[in-house]
Parts: C-alpha cells; sequence; structure tokens
C-alpha cells in the first residue's frame, strides 16, 4: 500500500477500511463414513473478526471493474509500519546534515 495516496484513495471511494468476517468453522460438517454415506453434524458456526484495507481494482486493458483487494491490518500491524517510515525519515534527514557539512567543506576547497 502506498500510504501517501492514502487520502486520495479514500475521498475518491477507491479504498478505505473496513470490518470483516470471515468464518472459520461451519455451522454444518460433513463426513463420509466408511461405506460412503455422507454423516453431516451440527455443530456452532465459529467466525473471526478483523479490519481490512479494501482498494478498488479494475482490468488494465479493458477497464473492468475486478473484485476489491483485500488486506487485512491491525493497529499493530500499522503502528510498526509507520515506525519504520519514521526511522527512515530520521536516517535520511542524518544523511543529509552530512551531506550538507561535506559540501561546505568542498566549498572551502
Amino acid at each position: 500500500m502506498n500510504w501517501s495516496n492514502y487520502d486520495s484513495y479514500k475521498s475518491n471511494n477507491q479504498g478505505a477500511f473496513s470490518n470483516e468476517s470471515q468464518v472459520t468453522r461451519a455451522a454444518v460438517s460433513e463426513e463420509t463414513d466408511d461405506d460412503g454415506n455422507v454423516i453431516r453434524h451440527a455443530q456452532a458456526e465459529e467466525k473471526r473478526e478483523f479490519i481490512a484495507w479494501k482498494q478498488k481494482r479494475w482490468d488494465a486493458e479493458t477497464g473492468e471493474a475486478q473484485d476489491d483487494s483485500k488486506r487485512e491490518y491491525s493497529l499493530s500491524d500499522l503502528e510498526r509500519e509507520k515506525a519504520r517510515y519514521d526511522r527512515d525519515q530520521a536516517s535520511a534527514k542524518a544523511q543529509s546534515d552530512g551531506l550538507a557539512k561535506a559540501i561546505a567543506d568542498f566549498k572551502k576547497m
């Protein structure tokens, strides 16, 4: 995800976070016994809830809408990614500051 485009995706209704759920265990399970008979078992359905970033997609050749891409995120995922960008930014600033000093020394030659 290119987070620098987040506002654009959101304002153009091309992407958004959404609450999602996924069935992890169906309410009815089936198995086949040794004689080939199908046996159905009733059980409680289980779901898991999560938050996903959904983004619209189109076929590049035809322009036809495709299924939205969907990626699950947690708050810790987003915070970890932001921390990585913040570290990269601090590193780039240190490099830039060092280069500014090197340029100043170079100009004195």
